[in-house]
């Protein structure tokens, strides 16, 4: 095994007088044929402080499983004359049930016998670390993915053997292990693990509230006049910038700067807000993804305008909450708590019952006009009546009945009409345009099919007047990317709401179409056909989860 010989060497190797601290960093984000770990490389960038506070660092961002090799053989090499020895991995682990395996970005999944070989063993790791008792740190971040590997593996990081004397810090993201190093780790002279425990980290092992890893070093010499200016400068830019970013890069790039209290005073302050305090206290939810768009749904129900339903709470999402929560008169963080979940969920259960009530009292209303229309005009069977129907009610209860009966009565026409008249309407049909139907006016004054084409013309300029709005309509439900199994969830919705829309096959026809015009018109929305969010989510309120995935 490529590990096991490189450790071979390692200890083969004599043990002079011990005399530098060494450090290695590995950050590794972008994954060839696994899935990326965000911000995974940032483990590295608090490499500047460690160095400057007197440790030989090496490091590397999305290391292959070659170049690994390399930056750990010149790591073995520099740790048989390390004092104290400093070890930090991000990115993606693997474990089985006895060993634990820190993964290149070329890493693939495959059998168990391969994995030692194509990563890295954390019992190689602790076989270094073990020579430094007390002396010897190791960091381990990743996400909180779960991803299939192989029969026997499992992701994440496992059990571990920690050896006598060597503290393992994890649990915590990058973000939080370059806060570590910068505030705790790179304070020579200083414990370290209170730092840790403010940052979320969890320490097994060695672990004491009084060790010290770095000795405290020497009296710095002053600042030069340039490297005054230079601090000068980085402070006035991070101090425009007044962020919490800002300050930590200040303090970063200089380790020796006269504004570092001042810097850690603001970091302070800006993590004391009322914000910074509900995104911790929204962050220690853990919320999965499906919770994010339960809550999108449930203010999408209750009227504010989250901008998706994708379970990522970006600017539209922290609007709608800001919102909502000014509604209530509650502070307007924009982030929330179990409370405010639980209140924001009751709303919306009783916003989705008073909907479904609202709904069905419009549905009975427009079914009593639609009937007594009918009576009033359709139901005698006349041409002028039926026509009159469904003018004003296209979608109505006796459309297909209308239709049919007009169907019957045009086939009559057709019979009775001369041969020339049948044989314009029919070119006249084929092109189904308004100058079309016009050019069949002005030449058949006396034509059996005068009435059908003064229709035809009313509809297609209706429709030439909506296009704008039916095509922004038909991109809207496009841009939904409805699956077929969703196609079918809405069919039979709306087949179990009595409205008609078909086969429910996941195809939507013009039944479908019909179908969900007639749902808008009981919800008051506009009568396109087409939907949209507004429409799944109020169609589909205990279902929802299952749309956007």
């Amino acid at each position: 095994m490529k590990f096991g010989l490189l450790l071979a060497g390692f200890l083969a190797a004599a043990t002079p007088a011990l005399s530098q601290n060494v450090g290695i960093l590995i950050g590794n984000e972008d994954y060839v044929a696994l899935p990326d770990v965000r911000r995974g490389d940032r483990m590295v960038n608090g490499a500047t402080a460690l160095s400057n506070a007197g440790v030989e660092m090496i490091t590397r961002r999305d290391a292959n499983l070659d170049e690994m090799l390399f930056l750990l053989s010149e790591f073995g090499q520099m740790a048989t004359e390390a004092e104290v020895l400093i070890i930090g991995l991000s990115g993606r682990f693997v474990h089985t049930s006895n060993e634990t395996y820190f993964l290149p970005t070329d890493a693939e999944a495959g059998p168990l016998a391969m994995l030692a070989s194509r990563s890295l063993p954390l019992s190689t790791v602790f076989a270094w670390l073990e020579s430094r008792p007390q002396k010897a740190l190791l960091m381990l971040s990743t996400d909180g993915a779960r991803n299939e590997y192989s029969p026997f593996i499992r992701s994440g990081i496992g059990e571990l053997d920690i050896p006598a004397g060597v503290t393992v810090l994890f649990g915590g993201s990058t973000r939080s292990f370059q806060r570590f190093m910068i505030r705790g780790l790179a304070q020579p002279g200083r414990p370290y693990l209170g730092e840790a425990r403010k940052q979320k980290l969890q320490a097994l092992g060695y672990v004491s509230d009084t060790h010290i890893l770095l000795g405290a070093p020497s009296t710095p010499p002053p600042l030069t006049a340039e490297e005054r200016r230079n601090d000068i400068l980085s402070w006035r830019s991070a101090s425009r910038e007044n962020s919490v970013e800002a300050y930590e890069a200040y303090i970063e790039d200089n380790p020796r700067g006269e504004f570092i209290r001042m810097a850690e005073n603001r970091i302070q302050a800006l993590n004391d807000t009322p914000e910074a305090r509900a995104e911790r206290a929204e962050q220690s939810l853990d919320l999965s993804r499906d919770a994010r768009r339960a809550i999108q749904r449930d203010l999408s129900l209750l009227g504010y305008n989250t901008r998706g339903i994708d379970g990522i709470f970006g600017r539209g999402t922290r609007g709608a909450v800001r919102a909502w929560q000014t509604d209530q008169g509650l502070q307007a963080t924009g982030f929330l708590s179990r409370e405010e979940i639980e209140e924001l969920d009751a709303q919306a259960e009783v916003r989705a019952a008073e909907l479904e009530a609202e709904a069905e009292r419009r549905r009975q209303e427009l079914l009593a006009a639609d009937i007594d229309y009918w009576d009033r005009t359709g139901s005698s069977g006349s041409e002028d009546g039926l026509r009159e129907y469904l003018n004003r009610f296209p979608d109505g209860e006796f459309a297909e009945v209308a239709r049919t009966r007009l169907d019957n009565i045009e086939r009559q026409k057709r019979n009775r009409a001369s041969a020339s008249d049948r044989r314009l309407w029919e070119q006249v049909t084929r092109y189904d345009t308004i100058p079309a139907y016009e050019e069949y006016l002005r030449r058949a004054r006396n034509g059996a099919f005068r009435e059908e084409a003064l229709l035809r013309i009313e509809e297609l300029e209706g429709e030439r007047e909506n296009s704008a709005e039916l095509q922004a309509a038909m991109q809207g439900e496009q841009a939904l990317s409805l699956s077929p199994r969703t196609r079918q969830i809405v069919e039979a919705r709306l087949n179990g709401l009595d409205l008609k829309p078909g086969p429910v096959d996941g195809v939507f026809d013009d039944d479908t179409r019909r179908a969900i015009r007639r749902y808008q018109a009981s919800r008051n929305m506009d009568e396109t056909g087409y939907l949209s969010e507004a429409v799944v989510v109020q169609l589909l309120a205990d279902t929802v989860r299952q749309i956007f995935r």
